[in-house]
């Protein structure tokens, strides 16, 4: 057959195959756009609902907020969703509020003033979620990040917290567009301070554990907890860091998260000098130069070695203020004239940054300085000395009597760093600049220097301030188990400034608020 014929009878079938094929291709295609129509106008649909509701879910919080403290007898919202669902769950959550170590004789005392079940009203659309609890707006987005829509009653200013907690009592759900009611159940009900006694059988409530002691302010000793258990808890943790400068710790593996505040304690005033190891606790010193009074009355008996400090160590940092007569004289004085001895003090601080350098100031005080004065007791000779005496000048230099490698500086606590573990560096004093200390320069001293011109005043303030704001003042009296101060004749007095931090608290304001919310 000749090339280009065909036989007779026989048809073309390419055309009308490639139609179909078009045609199939065409209506995938159409499909395929269809499908991912559909889908992006679900999600774009989903999205709208969900933000229509946070605007509806923010109204509520507002309204609920005038019902449950009282500001209103009742009020009705209106939530327009087309779909979704809405339900009320009143054990959905807690809030529990907690004093710890409220006792100055016992560091493990703990007082539950609070503990319920917060509720919450709850919608849900697809895979996120927004719920009305503890009288904020909360959101879970796909992702599983929880955030904040609107905040919590929950008021921390000045060391003050005013907390009304809103329960949220109710059940049953609805779908679609519903009509919300908000009724009052309990308005500021007083939870702390408080007299009432609790309920019988109630271990939660006044008095304290074991004390006959109300809720009263201010609160002192310890640390007040506020933890919350949430499918927010993410949200209340957030909000806790930007409202607080409290510790925030976050449970993922049970959703909680406790905020602790630190009661002030406030100056100790007048105590005992305590038994070597045993501390006293100056919590809340404020910034600058706060310390009002810092004074001594140490009564010695006839032994040696009559060293006697007091230290602290705390992230890293290193602090001890320490006192010694330098005499012969004063354990034979008394009973008769009065001792007439010099004294030595020495200011030790290394700022734990790593470097291995610390910073030392010392005076020899002489008997006619109005600084200290020597007195007769019937337990022996006493040295009364002002430890914010602006009469004795500092050197910034380094004897440190009774330290040696030899000995291992064991009439110091930190008497190996200073004589042979640290190096003594240079000191800069501009910490408290803008704290409305006008003396302290950016100059730097340098080992050697003497005739300075800082007072013991300003040294002792300058150094416990950087230490602060919280110091345990513990007792080192050495070396070894000598015992050359008569310890529970000798006293101190210190008191200074109270901080007034946001990780603080001195006041605290709590009621409880209960609303029953149901669907119309």
């Amino acid at each position: 057959m000749v090339a280009g014929t065909r036989r007779p009878g026989t048809r073309a079938q390419s055309g009308p195959i490639g139609y179909v094929l078009v045609f199939a291709i065409v209506m995938a295609g159409m499909a395929i756009i269809v499908l991912i129509g559909v889908g992006g106008l679900s999600e774009t649909q989903s999205q709208s609902e969900i933000q229509r509701a946070e605007h509806s879910m923010t109204l509520f919080d507002s309204r609920a907020a005038m019902v449950a403290l009282g500001d209103s007898n009742g009020q009705t919202i209106s939530f327009g969703q087309g779909g979704g669902t809405f339900s009320v769950q009143d054990e959905s959550g807690w809030m529990r509020i907690v004093h710890n170590n409220y006792s100055e004789d016992d560091d493990d005392e703990r007082e539950v003033i609070y503990n319920k079940s917060l509720g919450a009203l709850l919608y849900e659309n697809g895979d996120q979620s927004l719920a009305y609890q503890g009288g904020g707006v909360w959101r879970h987005a796909p992702d599983g990040e929880a955030r904040m829509i609107s905040p919590p009653e929950f008021h921390y200013r000045g060391a003050t917290l005013t907390l009304p907690i809103i329960r949220t009592l109710g059940g049953g759900n609805a779908k679609g567009s519903v009509d919300v009611s908000i009724q009052p159940q309990t308005q500021a009900d007083l939870v702390f301070p408080a007299r009432s006694p609790p309920t019988v059988g109630d271990e939660i409530g006044v008095p304290y554990n074991g004390t006959e002691r109300n809720y009263t302010n201010p609160i002192r000793n310890g640390t007040v907890n506020v933890s919350v258990r949430s499918d927010y808890y993410e949200a209340w943790a957030t909000y806790f860091r930007e409202r607080t400068t409290g510790e925030v710790t976050v449970w993922d593996s049970n959703r909680t998260v406790r905020l602790q505040l630190k009661s002030i304690g406030g100056p100790p005033g007048s105590f005992t000098i305590p038994e070597e190891g045993e501390s006293v606790p100056a919590d809340g010193i404020a910034e600058g130069h706060p310390l009002k009074t810092f004074e001594f009355d140490i009564v010695y008996t006839n032994g040696n070695n009559d060293h006697f400090s007091l230290y602290d160590e705390q992230n890293n940092q290193e602090y001890e203020l320490h006192v010694l007569p330098t005499g012969n004289n004063y354990h034979s004085s008394c009973p008769g004239s009065p001792p007439d001895s010099d004294v030595y003090v020495g200011m030790y601080y290394y700022s734990g940054d790593g470097s291995g350098e610390y910073e030392y100031w010392e005076a020899e005080i002489d008997p006619s300085n109005s600084a200290i004065s020597w007195s007769c007791t019937s337990d022996g000779p006493q040295l009364s000395i002002d430890m914010l005496s602006d009469s004795v000048d500092m050197d910034y230099d380094q004897d440190a009597p009774g330290i040696s490698c030899g000995n291992g500086g064991n009439k110091w606590r930190f008497g190996e760093n200073i004589k042979c573990d640290y190096s003594h560096g240079d000191a800069t004093l501009d910490q408290h600049a803008g704290a409305g200390v006008g003396w302290e320069p950016t100059v730097q001293y340098s080992a050697g220097d003497t005739a300075t011109g800082r007072t013991l005043d300003e040294i002792v303030n300058h150094y416990t301030s950087v230490m602060g704001p919280d110091i345990d003042m513990t007792s080192q009296m050495g070396p070894g188990n000598s015992r050359a101060i008569v310890q529970d004749a000798s006293s101190g007095t210190l008191t200074y400034e109270t901080a007034s931090g946001a990780e603080y608290i001195t006041y605290l304001h709590v009621t409880e608020n209960e609303i029953a919310v149901d669907f119309d």
